[in-house]
């Protein structure tokens, strides 16, 4: 990647009116013509599918024929219940490989578009008739690519986990891809704002050194980045335009490495994208945005507040020659109009579902320059207070307090003016996704995939932008990230072998990252020089499913085991010109097995375990070496292993009724981050592994029929409680003659909550609701000291969520379900937790607290299917302009005011 800006780019609005409108409007007008008659084509002779579905419960076996040939399933719940399926196997037509699943069950089927509906003749008496003669049912719905409900999922698994679906990424994505966990309870995005348009998951208040798993297609792209004294950003990087859907598991399970929790992101498939009945497939997608303006080097915001105050007493005589100022530009003040497009985006994805073959390709590419701020809120405002004693830094030094004549004080939550242009917030990417699976044999598959991602966007080092008084300045250079991913999947699941169902994966991702040196670097860099790490991860891993049953019961056997490198590095650059930033050098590695099962003596209840075993080791290769107390810079090694068991009980005393108890104890090792030395930063070779003692306790209700006929209920209630021993933190240290901070153990830490999921739908009205509410967030350094507070100079500090959070979406179908209307209201409360000692170590405050305030955001969207091609889509986000701090920040910054955005699509 190269370290320089290009020389020669179009300007802002140029890009983003042939992005977002030019291009995809022509485009898309001049292949219709092409793509109806071969549609037309396409869809003359019966198309065959291959089929390898085994003898299961026949909810499963439907799932399994939906996931193969592109549908979407809506079923009631209690008519497939105790029915199983006979195998089906062979290349067949989606009604051929109908009629044998659903054959001597007593049910029928109609298929409607991209739609197969179930249904039970018996009971027709009782449905309304709906549109095209298709039946209204309270409905399970089934995505395509899932092999559970995936929207419906978490209301029926006895588990804490979430599902973010694809029209949901669609309406609600926001600014920024963090902003697409908004809603979902437990579960948010650090640094939405200055985290160049990255994903940074955080999990009931655990973040970041590999505590929750992130990945998309199973492969890892993530990249950690030094934010200064004030903590570190863990970059996860997508383009929400390829998201086909996103399962969260909160908590740990055997299966993976992440002790808060997982996300897994899944990009598009052929099935996605291809329409029932032909064999190719294009979806063209394009838009604009508006609230945004071209980003001005050396351009600065907000008040530069001059306090000039002299030590007491107070001196009349002396106060005309320390009379305090405060000034401003307005050159940030130039909000575009609402409706005016300032950024655009655009996207294609082209795929091919044959019989035994299926082929995706797709590019996209968005830009966008600095938004703009809310109005409504705190903005920044400077205040004279008049004369008083204040104290600028150092306070807890008494000469430090003056008296100042006129003292003025910043009274917003940023140092930004309502409506004001946001510095270093413009956002430039590019991505490339690539699949192709070859189906074989008796269920054999290969698949093999390709990611890339490329961005140029603004960025701050969040130490040089924390307070109230600090003036944000453009950047001339960005922050570039270039990330390449490749992915190799197999799978064996033969239709007549409920023993075998083999997955194995196999992945690398090369990154690289480049950021202007914070402090102008060192050594006479060139001209336009940037900073930075490269990342090389691979891993794989192999499991098997064995379904069996027994005279004393069914089991659910999945029992496997993975490995995975990361190395990292300074690139030769950042060697040569920013010596004194030290990046990390070194590489970790871990391996592990597991077992799990499920078993179901009886029909109410199941008994689940779980075991892993887990081996991590890491190599610290820094050129330096010093040693501290207890500590060593550079050359450290680290070795950690240990198991991880895990029990739960579900009982479902009624049909539709789950109650769940789970208990885990579950094994962190340090990450790369705390387990190789980096600039004024030590490592602990006695660091122990983190263990998470956690209970789960929760219940599932799913009502058919609760007020009408045609209505559906599902709620989700949980209580959470995690104990974290040993929990790895980060602490500020004096020696004689030195000081620094230093990765230590600390006693423990405690997280506990309640969480919940609702939804209601009723023919085209859905409501959801999410919400959730901390009961104890504590740290203790030591068994004796527990408090409910951050810690001082821990990461931690700002990885604190807000005590409570409540989201509300409403949706309606109008015009025989063309049109879709909806909305979002969420509210933000306070921080959960405190923070202490900010001053204990004898020095100004080490991490700034972002300490955001409570606030609403309201969204609202309409969605208009013009014909069986286009669809029109109209947003809102940010309704009532609100002027807000995101929780999770690292930098006092506020998110987007009131944006307008406008898309069409089209699927050919």
């Amino acid at each position: 990647m190269q370290g320089t800006i290009k020389a020669k780019r179009l300007s802002l609005y140029q890009q983003t009116k042939k992005a977002g409108l030019l291009t995809s409007v022509a485009f898309i007008a001049i292949l219709q013509a092409g793509f109806d008659s071969s549609a037309h084509a396409q869809t003359t002779a019966p198309h065959t599918i291959s089929f390898n579905i085994h003898s299961q419960n026949l909810g499963s076996a439907l799932t399994a024929f939906a996931d193969r040939a592109g549908l979407k399933l809506l079923m009631r719940s209690n008519m497939i219940s105790g029915k199983r399926s006979p195998a089906v196997q062979g290349s067949l037509t989606r009604e051929q490989a109908l009629g044998q699943l659903l054959n001597g069950s007593g049910l029928s089927y109609s298929i409607q578009g991209s739609t197969l509906t179930i249904s039970d003749p018996a009971n027709n008496a009782r449905a309304t008739a709906a549109p095209e003669g298709s039946i209204l049912l309270d409905t399970i719905t089934i995505s395509n690519g899932g092999s559970v409900a995936a929207a419906e999922a978490p209301y029926h698994t006895a588990a804490p986990t979430s599902y973010i679906s694809e029209p949901t990424i669609e309406r609600f994505r926001g600014s920024s891809p963090a902003d697409i966990f908004r809603g979902t309870p437990g579960v948010s995005s650090g640094e939405s704002r200055n985290g160049a348009g990255s994903i940074d998951v955080n999990i009931r208040g655990m973040q970041g050194m590999g505590r929750v798993a992130t990945t998309i297609d199973g492969a890892e792209n993530a990249v950690n980045v030094y934010q200064g004294y004030q903590g570190i950003s863990n970059r996860t990087f997508v383009d929400p335009d390829f998201l086909g859907g996103i399962d969260i598991q909160k908590g740990s399970d055997a299966a993976s490495s992440g002790i808060a929790g997982t996300v897994a992101m899944r990009t598009l498939e052929a099935g996605d994208i291809v329409k029932e009945g032909n064999r190719f497939g294009l979806r063209i997608k394009g838009g604009f945005g508006t609230n945004s303006s071209k980003p001005v080097a050396g351009t600065e915001a907000g008040y530069l507040i001059d306090n000039r105050g002299y030590s007491g007493p107070q001196d009349p005589d002396r106060d005309q020659y320390y009379i305090s100022k405060f000034s401003s530009s307005d050159e940030t003040m130039n909000r575009p109009a609402f409706l005016k497009p300032t950024n655009g985006s655009g996207s294609i994805v082209a795929a091919m579902q044959d019989e035994n073959i299926e082929l995706l390709t797709g590019y996209a590419y968005r830009k966008r320059g600095n938004y703009h701020a809310g109005k409504n809120g705190s903005p920044a405002e400077a205040v004279d207070r008049g004369g008083m004693v204040a104290c600028l830094w150092y306070c807890d030094n008494p000469s430090n307090h003056q008296w100042f004549p006129n003292y003025i004080e910043n009274t917003g939550i940023a140092n930004y003016r309502a409506g004001e242009q946001v510095l270093n917030t413009q956002l430039e990417t590019r991505s490339t996704l690539l699949k192709g699976k070859v189906m074989f044999g008796d269920g054999h598959s290969i698949q093999l995939g390709y990611t890339g991602f490329s961005s140029e966007a603004g960025d701050r080092m969040a130490s040089n932008f924390k307070g109230l008084n600090q003036r944000a300045v453009q950047q001339k250079l960005t922050t570039d990230v270039d990330a390449h991913t490749g992915t190799f999947k197999y799978r064996w699941d033969p239709a007549d072998n409920d023993l075998i169902n083999l997955k194995a994966n196999l992945w690398g991702t090369r990154l690289e990252q480049r950021s202007p040196p914070a402090y102008g670097g060192s050594n006479n860099p060139p001209a336009g020089f940037k900073s930075g790490p490269d990342l090389w991860t691979w891993g794989g891993d192999i499991s098997n499913r064995s379904q069996f049953e027994t005279a004393y019961g069914d089991f659910d056997l999945t029992y496997g085991g993975s490995y995975k490198l990361e190395s990292t590095k300074p690139s030769a650059d950042t060697k040569k010109y920013d010596s004194w930033l030290d990046l990390r050098d070194g590489q970790r590695e871990e391996a592990a097995a597991y077992i799990k099962t499920a078993y179901k003596p009886v029909d109410w209840l199941t008994v689940n375990g779980g075991l892993r075993y887990s081996s991590m080791w890491s190599r610290d290769r820094s050129s330096k070496h010093m040693d501290h107390p207890d500590m060593v810079y550079g050359k450290a090694r680290l070795k950690q292993d240990g198991w991880s068991p895990s029990l739960g009980v579900t009982v479902e005393p009624l049909e539709g009724t789950q109650f769940y108890a789970n208990y885990s104890s579950t094994l962190r090792a340090p990450s790369i981050m705390e387990a190789v030395s980096a600039f004024n930063m030590t490592v602990n070779e006695d660091t122990k592994a983190e263990r998470a003692n956690n209970w789960e306790i929760g219940a599932n209700f799913v009502q058919s029929d609760l007020i009408t006929d045609t209505d559906r209920a599902m709620v989700k209630l949980g209580y959470f409680n995690w104990d974290i021993k040993d929990y790895i933190a980060r602490e500020f240290r004096k020696y004689a003659n030195s000081q620094n901070v230093g990765i230590r153990n600390i006693d423990r830490a405690r997280f506990a909550g309640l969480e919940l999921s609702a939804n209601y739908a009723y023919e085209g009205f859905e409501a959801t609701l999410a919400a959730n509410y901390y009961l104890n967030v504590e740290f203790c350094r030591n068994a004796g000291t527990c408090e409910n507070k951050s810690l001082y100079a821990d990461y931690a500090t700002n990885q604190m969520p807000p005590k409570y959070g409540i989201d509300l979406t409403l949706t309606q179908k109008l015009l025989d379900d063309a049109l879709t209307v909806g909305g979002r209201i969420s509210y933000t409360s306070s921080r959960a937790v405190g923070h202490g000692d900010v001053t204990g170590q004898g020095m100004s405050q080490f991490i700034t607290l972002v300490d955001w305030q409570p606030y609403t955001l309201v969204d609202v969207f309409a969605e208009y299917k013009i014909n069986d091609t286009y669809t029109a889509s109209f947003r809102v986000e940010n309704l009532t302009d609100r002027f807000y701090v995101d929780p999770l920040s690292l930098v006092l910054q506020p998110g987007p005011g009131r944006t307008f955005y406008a898309s069409m699509t089209a699927n050919f």
